[in-house]
């Protein structure tokens, strides 16, 4: 019984990781260009700066995406303890998207990406999607419904 578990455990870790590479197939190589954003908080956001100190777990999502309701709430409480930016796929204006952060009570940075021309260039295609950038380049992308501790794993790992 242990054993068909654990093989079942191992198929569903090889389709998972099958299914993360196809999805971050356009994904930037190599080193990051310059990423100089603003956050709807008036924040300077530079992904590639900042993952030079630590890691720094980048959230695309969208106010329209029934999976990253029930997810952002963790990212917004992971966000409090690891570097995390979020980028609002296709979420509306920068006054809509204010509101919607205020009636949820969230407090993660938030980029606008109205027309998704960050998603497009990141080659981010589905939401909910996380990379985890490093050294200035992305050592880790996931898409689709994760836990804190899943992202804190891939944030942990793109330390070594």
């Amino acid at each position: 019984m242990i054993k068909k578990v654990l093989l079942y455990a191992l198929l569903a870790l090889l389709v998972i990781t099958a299914v993360d590479l196809w999805r971050g197939k356009d994904l930037p190589t190599g080193s990051l260009p310059e990423q100089q954003w603003q956050s709807l908080q008036y924040q300077a956001v530079d992904i590639v700066e900042r993952s030079y100190q630590e890691p720094v777990i980048v959230y695309f999502w969208g106010t329209w995406c029934p999976v990253c309701s029930v997810i952002t709430p963790s990212v917004d409480w992971l966000a409090g303890y690891l570097p995390v930016v979020s980028v609002a796929m296709t979420s509306g204006t920068d006054a809509e998207l204010r509101r919607y952060l205020v009636q949820n009570d969230y407090q993660l940075a938030v980029v606008n990406d109205p027309q998704a021309a960050i998603s497009k260039k990141w080659g981010v295609a589905v939401t909910p999607a996380f990379a985890i950038v490093s050294d200035g380049e992305v050592q880790s992308f996931t898409a689709g419904p994760t836990t804190p501790l899943g992202l804190y794993a891939r944030w942990l790992w793109a330390h070594w």
